[in-house]
């Protein structure tokens, strides 16, 4: 009863529309589930939600009808750099601060762990001249790192800022979910070679060459080989053939990422592959060279493509002639990890009738299986982070919000009791008396007032009833 005794001075001198007032009303909040990111949250139908996901990077916003508004939460692999909270506090300032000049921390504080978990920031500026106040939260692990904030215009970020909560609460992320697609069985029309590949997918195969690829070109195998000339001698090239001199295969990819029509090719990484070189001498009479490639590229649909190949460049002959076999898988930059076991599963069922050709899959698949191995370990890792993450986030919020439901319950004098011998029916006691929540039933007067209220239910006197906060009220609601 101590904290109800303090709180006598604070409802003296509350009017009754105060000490009644609930919360403000809200837009009614709408679902909405990614599966590309995967997440689900929640949102009044009028606002917009905007989403990005590339590398190691993960940003989700929620944005009010005119854009002033937002909550957002931002996720970053954080197991190269090992950010703290106060660093990514930093960091982000930083940021801010390069676009407004006039950015100003009216607030700061950091959790007491060494190094700091956890921290936020208040902040003030301006935008497209109108004032703006944000609040920022950050958190930092060997993980990930987290910065989860909502802004709006000073003149309403009162009025906005339980529903910008509401938002920002309910946003979780998903671990992706693999895809299962219908497989179907597709073989060459000179049955040179067959292959395993999703029902929806487009299937190109001659002479032991194949392009196989998903709707957009989002994905796809290829195993086929380039005729490569030094000059064009004034006739345009036939299909498949090449005019450019000899390059070694992490330079040669960007000629043939061209004859796809891709666009904005790198190269991430390449590995040379010495047992292969050594044997294209006995295997295609002809000296080579041989890599493993990592490349990114813009597909002609715009879809950002991550993918790993093996290319094999045999050295020109005397008339400068030369070629290049190709052979590998790719998926979306931004979806690939769901798209691995797919990707695995085609390559795994490629088969084809040369033997050398079949040697250089298995040696190349080997290699990429490692590759996808790799990136699959990676992404799912920072997918589990940040689920963790989320789960720190919500039990730090739910403390908070318990502790502040307590204070703000009697602040405001109000406080609820559950009758278990009803079943679970709430009484709610306020300045003046108890109602039934159910009913709406009051009694009023001094023994059921919200100061001398002591928990006897009022239709059983016999019951002393259960007291509880709003927040663990809003919990049994919910």
């Amino acid at each position: 009863m101590a904290l109800r005794w303090v709180a006598i001075l604070a409802i003296a001198g509350a009017c009754c529309t105060v000490a009644l007032a609930g919360p403000p009303q809200q837009a009614p909040m709408k679902p909405v589930v990614s599966e590309n990111p995967p997440f689900v949250l929640f949102k009044p139908a009028a606002w917009t939600l905007r989403h990005s996901a590339a590398g190691e990077k993960l940003n989700i916003a929620v944005s009010s009808p005119d854009g002033r508004s937002v909550a957002e939460v931002a996720f970053t692999d954080n197991r190269a750099q090992r950010l703290d909270a106060q660093q990514v506090m930093a960091q982000r300032i930083r940021e801010l601060k390069a676009r407004h000049a006039d950015l100003t921390v009216t607030a700061a504080s950091a959790c007491k762990d060494t190094p700091p978990s956890c921290a936020e920031v208040s902040l003030a500026y301006t935008a497209d001249g109108t004032a703006m106040r944000g609040r920022y939260f950050f958190h930092g692990d060997p993980n990930v790192c987290t910065v989860r904030s909502y802004r709006a215009p000073a003149a309403r970020i009162e009025q906005d800022r339980a529903l910008l909560l509401d938002i920002l609460t309910n946003i979780h992320v998903r671990e992706p979910r693999p895809l299962k697609p219908q497989f179907v069985r597709r073989q060459a029309a000179d049955r040179s070679l067959s292959i395993e590949l999703p029902s929806d997918w487009t299937f190109l195969a001659q002479k032991g060459a194949v392009v196989a690829a998903a709707p957009q070109g989002r994905a796809g195998f290829v195993f086929t080989v380039f005729t490569v000339m030094p000059q064009a001698y004034g006739v345009a090239p036939q299909p498949g053939v090449i005019v450019a001199p000899y390059r070694p295969p992490q330079a040669f990819i960007h000629d043939i990422f061209a004859q796809f029509k891709n666009r904005q090719t790198r190269v991430l990484a390449a590995k040379p592959d010495a047992q292969s070189t050594a044997a294209c001498p006995s295997q295609i009479n002809r000296q080579c060279e041989v890599a493993d490639l990592n490349v990114s590229w813009v597909s002609p649909e715009g879809v950002p493509c991550l993918g790993g190949f093996k290319v094999l460049n045999a050295q020109p002959n005397l008339a400068g002639q030369w070629f290049s076999i190709i052979a590998g898988v790719w998926g979306p930059a931004d979806d690939l990890a769901r798209h691995l076991p797919v990707l695995d599963h085609v390559a795994k069922s490629f088969s084809i009738n040369d033997a050398y050709a079949r040697r250089y899959i298995e040696q190349g698949l080997a290699h990429l299986r490692v590759l996808q191995q790799q990136t699959r370990q990676a992404i799912q890792g920072l997918y589990t982070a940040i689920e963790q993450n989320q789960r720190d986030y919500e039990a730090r919020v739910a403390r908070k919000e318990a502790s502040d439901a307590k204070w703000d319950d009697y602040r405001r004098g109000n406080s609820y009791w559950v009758s278990d011998l009803e079943g679970g029916k709430v009484y709610q006691t306020d300045p003046w008396g108890t109602r039934d929540t159910s009913t709406g039933a009051r009694y009023d007067g001094t023994p059921y007032n919200y100061i001398h209220f002591e928990g006897q239910n009022p239709v059983h006197p016999s019951e002393h009833m259960r007291e509880i906060s709003s927040y663990e009220l809003k919990q049994m609601n919910r």
